[in-house]
């Protein structure tokens, strides 16, 4: 609720009076308590926190998971919990750890930073082999149940090719079946001319050039069709026109052939082409059963086609030219060239058992490559255009050096190259159900991989050597399903990508020395990402903020070549899996700890409002360690300022648990802590006078501020404050657990001492209880809520809360300890985001108030 200025004088010059009506009785009665007027807020009229808002910026976790028992409940699997990722910094010590197997789940409750995203969770397996998952962390209060493992059945049969790809093209592309030479035996020799003509055949003459024979002539047919069987030898350096023309066993033709208009060329069994260039007209079927050797270039018009039968050899030291459309070429023998150039809207199959190599470019626009033999090619070339399809049938084997452009891509044998890549075509799509070897980089946009492998070139029978680079382009999604496996020394990932894993229980892998991300990525289903390093760019992921990281939960991190999963595809065993170590035992338990620095920052006016400065005491809790069985905990921290003008004492009270059996020892102002006596639950006082144990050579009445006033030569602004530590022995882990739990440290500072009945004047963090020692007379006075106001009118909000919703203690989480106001400036004038956090009522997003500064921090000279 908000209140207005003139109520504040009001009440202020009516408590005198309140006072002096009872001073006969009270001013020097210890065991009275003289009343506190309330102020005026100093953060103004409008700075009111929301009802509810608990001023806690810590969260409750309860965890809850569960192993996938591989030895039936004969050993334990340890769980170790963090707040960073362990494989990014192998020095991260875990924050809780536990055991847990068959039937028993590891179970437990952390206090933890609200900024904390993400739980680590790092399983090691009795074979001490280690996994991490990564989690989001729930809500406050909420609880986290794990599955370490990835909660479906097998539903595929290992060492058989995946299908992805085929239902995509299947209404585009056909077989194409072997063809039968000619039967020639029939045709009767006649060798009729049109009249007064030598070359011009008419309808339905057969013309033989007889074996022995050389004819260098032209023949030709101008309206019709007419036959030439070539038995002999036909130098032709003309362009005949309407021939049906078969170069019989023995036969060949010789210079520099021309298909003109509605012709056809056969080259049957033992028959020859041996000549200086080839050329078509449209529409010219070349069919070939024998041996096609030209010198120079071949080119094919629209509409052509070329049938290479079984055991016959099509063959140039040159190019082949496609020139324009709709060019049909079907392999099933043996086809060599230099350069296949220009296919547009073509078909080139090649059959099983079939090879076709290309030493330097194939070059294709909205062209079909069907093989199912074997290619060998220098560039496959597709122009950017996403008709085109290279599909790769079970019995295939595709060896280039690079494929660049924009295609559907898919394999499902053995696919080598060099280079792949398909930069700047986000709609490209390679599909990958076996072997695809990378020997020096590919850049991939849609992928999707069933039972696939990407890996440099094979080693043994269950060893692969990785493909030095693989890059995604921005803004793709990358399937990896039933055991499929990206194998890389460098994988860079692309910016908004999603990388999808198995839907079985068969996990698919990333295996790299370092992953490297480039923007947001996406990681979710049962994927495994074994890898040495994680980079953002060229630096290391941050472990503070590591937003370009997106894993689900079921996306197992872990160090390279430790994942136990074995990783087959159709070419045998890609990753062996690691066996771990020969005999299973339980795995070690570490100690635990939480090395969040948690920075405790306190008004001293209360039950009235201070300044705000938030700099009167400013300690921190810098670790917190449990050892020694986990019954041990050792708090370490520092009292870092005093900005107090007055005598200032601080403690620590321990909630949950007892002080009864408990060993106590280290370091506080007056020497060793002890537990202090009158106290229902362990309070230990760090010191009585915070500027002395700041500055131990100081008088008792010194109060000079300390570590809130910056000036070169001010010796109250040098120095790291005062060292504390309190080691705990405890009878149970169940009470070592609870003392070390952030929430249940209350720390809290003494700004008067006791004196009569009256207790002392503590002032804790919003909605923490005094200790049995601490006054409550002055709950409700001034500006506090503790109880219900009578100065203000206004009902209870809680311990250590104003009416208005404001607190004098907050707890400060973060990797460092947080930078305190200078003396005199209120935390709203230095933390321009500290005001959107209370009146927001601490919503996740305005939590970076933290870091959020101007230049009115203290900095040591």
């Amino acid at each position: 609720m908000r209140i207005l200025k003139h109520d504040y004088l009001i009440i202020a010059l009516a408590a005198p009076l309140l006072f002096i009506a009872c001073a006969d009785n009270d001013v020097y009665d210890p065991d009275k308590v003289r009343p506190v007027a309330p102020v005026e807020n100093p953060l103004g009229d409008d700075f009111v926190a929301p009802d509810g808002f608990d001023w806690s910026m810590l969260a409750t976790v309860k965890l809850n998971i569960e192993v996938k028992d591989g030895f039936s409940g004969q050993y334990k699997y340890l769980i170790e919990v963090f707040t960073s990722n362990p494989l990014s910094d192998e020095t991260v010590t875990p924050f809780a750890a536990g055991y847990a197997k068959s039937g028993s789940n590891y179970t437990a409750e952390i206090s933890i930073p609200k900024s904390i995203e993400h739980l680590f969770i790092r399983q090691t397996d009795p074979k001490q082999r280690q996994t991490v998952y990564q989690y989001t962390t729930p809500k406050d209060g909420n609880t986290l149940s794990c599955q370490l493992y990835y909660p479906v059945a097998r539903t595929r049969a290992l060492n058989v090719p995946g299908k992805s790809g085929w239902e995509r093209i299947s209404s585009l592309v056909k077989e194409y079946g072997e063809e039968q030479e000619t039967s020639i035996n029939e045709l009767v020799e006649n060798p009729e001319f049109e009249p007064y003509s030598n070359d011009q055949l008419k309808n339905g003459a057969v013309y033989v050039i007889k074996s022995g024979d050389v004819f260098s002539g032209q023949l030709t047919n101008y309206s019709g069709k007419a036959t030439v069987i070539v038995r002999g030898t036909w130098n032709m350096n003309s362009t005949p026109q309407g021939l049906d023309i078969y170069v019989a066993s023995g036969g060949q033709i010789t210079g520099q052939p021309y298909m003109g208009d509605r012709c056809s060329l056969e080259i049957q069994k033992d028959g020859f082409i041996n000549s200086q260039s080839f050329q078509t007209q449209t529409n010219i079927p070349v069919k070939n059963f024998g041996t096609f050797k030209v010198s120079g270039n071949i080119s094919f018009n629209t509409g052509s086609s070329l049938y290479n039968g079984k055991n016959a050899t099509f063959t140039t030291t040159a190019d082949i030219n496609f020139g324009q459309a709709q060019i049909t070429v079907r392999n099933f023998g043996a086809l060599t060239a230099q350069n296949a150039k220009s296919i547009n809207s073509g078909v080139i199959y090649n059959a099983e058992n079939a090879t076709f190599t290309i030493t330097q470019d194939v070059d294709v626009t909205s062209t079909q490559i069907l093989n199912h033999g074997e290619m060998r090619v220098g560039t496959f070339k597709t122009n950017s255009n996403l008709n085109s399809i290279i599909a790769n049938y079970g019995t295939g084997t595709i060896i280039a050096d690079k494929v660049i452009g924009g295609a559907i891509v898919i394999n499902d044998n053995l696919f080598e190259v060099d280079t792949f890549d398909c930069s700047n075509h986000t709609a490209a799509t390679l599909y990958n159900n076996c072997t695809l070897i990378v020997k020096t980089s590919i850049t991939f946009g849609n992928l999707i991989m069933d039972s696939g492998s990407i890996t440099g070139k094979r080693i043994s029978d269950k060893e692969w050597e990785s493909a030095p680079t693989a890059r995604i382009i921005n803004e793709t999604t990358q399937e990896l399903y039933n055991g499929s496996i990206i194998k890389a020394i460098d994988f860079y990932t692309g910016n908004t990508c999603t990388i999808i894993g198995s839907k079985t229980e068969e996990a698919s892998m990333i295996q790299t020395q370092k992953f490297i991300y480039t923007g947001t990525t996406h990681m979710k289903e049962n994927l495994i990402l074994a890898r040495e390093k994680e980079y953002y760019n060229e630096g290391p992921v941050p472990n503070d903020n590591p937003w370009m990281v997106d894993k689900a939960n079921t996306v197992v991190t872990t160090e390279y070549g430790t994942v136990s999963n074995p990783i087959n595809n159709c070419s045998g065993t890609v990753y062996p899996g690691n066996p771990g170590t020969p005999e299973p035992e339980d795995p070690p338990k570490p100690d635990t700890g939480d090395n969040t620095v948690y920075t405790y920052a306190f008004e001293d006016q209360w039950p009235a409002y201070g300044d705000f400065d938030m700099n009167d005491v400013v300690i921190t809790i810098d670790k917190i360690n449990t050892t020694n069985n986990d019954k041990q905990v050792s708090i370490q921290g520092r009292v870092r300022a005093v900005g107090a003008s007055r005598k200032t004492g601080i403690g620590i009270q321990f909630l949950n648990v007892k002080s009864s059996g408990v060993t106590i020892n280290g370091k506080v102002q007056s020497g060793n802590p002890v537990f202090e006596a009158g106290q229902n639950n362990p309070v230990v006082i760090l010191c009585t006078n915070a500027h002395k144990f700041c500055k131990p050579n100081i008088a008792d009445d010194d109060f000079t501020f300390y570590c809130t006033v910056p000036g070169g030569n001010n010796k109250y602004s040098t120095g790291d404050g005062a060292e504390f530590e309190i080691n705990m022995m405890f009878p149970t882990v169940e009470e070592a657990t609870q003392a070390a739990n952030i929430k249940n440290i209350d720390v809290f500072i003494i700004t008067q001492d006791g004196h009569g009945i009256i207790g002392r004047t503590e002032v804790h963090m919003a909605h923490y209880a005094p200790t049995n020692l601490g006054a409550t007379e002055l709950f409700g006075m001034s500006n506090d809520a503790s109880e219900y106001n009578n100065m203000l009118k206004l009902p209870k909000k809680g311990y250590y809360l104003s009416t208005e919703g404001l607190a004098w203690g907050i707890c400060i989480p973060n990797t460092e300890v947080w930078k305190w106001p200078k003396e005199y400036n209120p935390i709203t004038n230095v933390y321009p985001k500290f005001k959107n956090w209370v009146v927001n009522g601490g919503k996740a997003e305005d939590l970076n108030w933290i870091s959020d500064h101007n230049d009115n921090i203290f900095v040591k000279p």
